[in-house]
């Protein structure tokens, strides 16, 4: 993760930011900014945002929990739970950080946002509704490595793959399967021990996908033809 994010100066200027009760739901929005991840993602949870982002100014988790519902009420967070935690996306994250540069960063741990995911403040799953007014880029949501990896058969370093594939640019996900079918029936991949398979993100940063692909080819048996050989 970055050391911090930028801050833009038309912030002073939104009306968002103006109509928000108080300078602490404020301040809250401000300085969990440079926390957040490479997809704009941060924890949602009021106890770990108090001790992560407000580590000094003694706010109860109470405050902390209302100032999140205001921030969401007011479509500048988006809240999602996905296996158990709950997290939180800045919707425009991507359109105010234009310099960010996702290959200097390290791969994120907070998982991305998607339909299903979304929560109201009560708690209950959102309306898809609520997704379209979110600006977050396709690769955001689904970028295909879960699809990629669950097709590759050589499951090694996966989070150096995962990185491999979100900077590399490569094939559409429905391209690289067709091929790595093609690249399963090789003779050098159909072998037990698999040691001919490199790993998926030499494959990745090699640009494999342009290998010519030679086939297995199986012998077929004669049918119809004498033996004479013991005649």
């Amino acid at each position: 993760m970055a050391k911090g994010r930028m801050l833009q100066n038309r912030i002073s200027k939104s009306k968002k930011m103006a109509g928000l009760s108080n300078d602490t739901v404020r301040l809250l929005y401000t300085w969990m900014l440079p926390h957040l991840d490479v997809n704009g993602n941060f924890y949602a949870d009021p106890i770990m945002v108090n001790n992560l982002v407000f580590t000094r100014l003694g706010h109860s988790v109470k405050v902390i929990s209302s100032a999140l519902d205001e921030l969401s009420d007011k479509g500048l967070i988006v809240r999602y739970h996905i296996n158990g935690e709950i997290y939180l996306n800045y919707p425009d994250f991507l359109e105010k950080q234009p310099y960010l540069n996702a290959a200097r960063e390290g791969l994120p741990d907070i998982p991305t946002l998607t339909e299903e995911s979304l929560v109201s403040n009560s708690g209950v799953i959102a309306e898809f509704s609520l997704l379209s007014k979110v600006k977050i880029s396709k690769e955001n949501i689904n970028d295909g490595f879960d699809e990629f990896w669950k097709a590759y058969p050589r499951k090694v370093n996966k989070r150096e793959a995962a990185q491999k594939w979100k900077t590399k640019k490569h094939p559409p996900l429905a391209d690289i399967l067709k091929i790595l079918e093609k690249h399963k029936n090789t003779n050098a991949w159909k072998k037990d021990d698999g040691k001919f398979i490199p790993y998926p993100s030499t494959w990745l940063n090699k640009e494999r996908w342009e290998d010519e692909i030679t086939p297995v080819v199986v012998p077929q048996p004669k049918i119809g033809v004498p033996d004479y050989a013991d005649a």
